[in-house]
């Protein structure tokens, strides 16, 4: 074989989706899902059946358990993130997130890790979508989850993007290095913080919503507020706020930015260059955006369609334009290889499937990467 066919031959062995194994187990009424994946794109999408079905290698750990939660829940603990960068390390600090939509009492538990040296794939989870709480924590793989509007999400990515379509709820969502878009979603209270990932916002309608980038920038784009807590904020990137309806938009500037207004209908402007209030439809709930290293844009609808943008307003209607792309990427991640079904009972075992044995891997070097998110444990889980 000569060496460009040898190449070719490599190249497409390389690309050839891993064999697949759907396990399906059936009678997971309202679950706590949890999924841990170290390597490989993960996909979570929901369906209106009381069951689980994974679809990934079949080297994955998925096991069941039956728990009991407390009446009083504990919050997820987030650790502190920290990246290496030109500029020296770059941190995202420690804070908690309240998580209240896991009712007292038994409930199903599933769990789906990967093991240290896996094969790299894609993984599909189906699950219920009445799913009381679901953790996701993607490291070195894209995160794409879809139409989960019910309980809790709390989604993280290390060095892949983080792309939510059609969800509600409780979110919290987090990358390092990743770009973390959020489209056509209502939400009740949302998170979302990176390290260097620009944040999107298309076509969302948020009561709480709290958005900060280290060195991203952050755009919310044709969406609409509640009232409830409002505040975006980052440190070198730009803040771009287009709202739709009653709003009282606050932009504020250190350094050498500026704020930039582009408004079609009615407005009240006050303030200066690097501080000023915009009252749209006579005001509403009050949305502020802050940046120490870039410049603020507060507009009405959507940076899209408008004609003629001033050189300057070309950043946020890039940032979109490549979040966009993102997206629609994230709709055709490659599906595994042909599945091995396999359909565990309705009624859990005894003793659970336990997670096969392996050399445990080495711990993080520290201002590497991220700590991995923990999140809480239900009573009497053991690992």
């Amino acid at each position: 074989m000569t060496r460009p066919a040898l190449t070719i031959a490599l190249v497409l062995f390389a690309c050839r989706a891993a064999r697949a194994d759907v396990v399906t187990l059936e009678g997971t009424n309202a679950p706590i899902v949890r999924i841990t994946i170290r390597a490989g794109d993960v996909t979570i999408r929901t369906w209106d059946r009381a069951s689980v079905q994974v679809d990934g290698d079949p080297s994955l750990a998925i096991v069941r358990r039956s728990i009991r939660q407390p009446a009083e829940q504990n919050p997820v603990l987030i650790p502190q993130a920290v990246q290496r960068s030109p500029r020296g390390p770059v941190s995202l600090p420690a804070e908690s997130f309240v998580v209240s939509t896991i009712p007292a009492g038994p409930r199903d538990a599933v769990i789906v890790k990967s093991a240290v040296g896996t094969p790299p794939g894609p993984v599909v989870i189906t699950v219920p979508s009445d799913s009381v709480y679901v953790f996701a924590y993607a490291r070195n793989g894209n995160l794409d989850v879809r139409d989960y509007r019910s309980g809790t999400l709390v989604g993280f990515t290390t060095h892949g993007r983080l792309a939510l379509s059609n969800v509600g709820g409780t979110v919290f969502a987090q990358t390092a290095r990743g770009a973390l878009s959020v489209a056509d979603s209502t939400l009740d209270r949302m998170r979302a913080r990176s390290l260097f990932g620009n944040l999107t916002f298309e076509r969302c309608r948020a009561r709480q919503i709290e958005a900060t980038s280290v060195a991203g920038s952050i755009v919310y784009d044709n969406g609409s507020f509640d009232p409830g807590l409002a505040r975006f904020e980052s440190i070198r990137g730009d803040v771009a706020i287009g709202a739709q309806g009653a709003v009282q938009l606050g932009g504020h500037v250190a350094g050498d930015g500026r704020i930039y207004t582009n408004f079609e209908r009615g407005v009240r402007i006050s303030g200066a260059r690097d501080d000023a209030q915009a009252f749209v439809g006579g005001g509403g709930p009050i949305v502020t955006a802050t940046t120490q290293g870039g410049n603020v844009y507060l507009y009405d609808g959507t940076v899209r369609t408008r004609e003629r943008l001033p050189a300057p307003w070309r950043s946020p209607l890039e940032t979109i334009n490549r979040q966009a792309l993102h997206r629609e990427e994230a709709q055709h991640l490659p599906t595994p290889g042909p599945p091995l079904s396999r359909v565990q009972p309705q009624r859990p075992p005894a003793t659970p499937r336990p997670l096969p044995t392996r050399t445990p891997a080495p711990p993080l070097r520290p201002q590497r990467s991220p700590q991995r998110p923990h999140a809480p444990r239900a009573p009497h889980e053991r690992h």
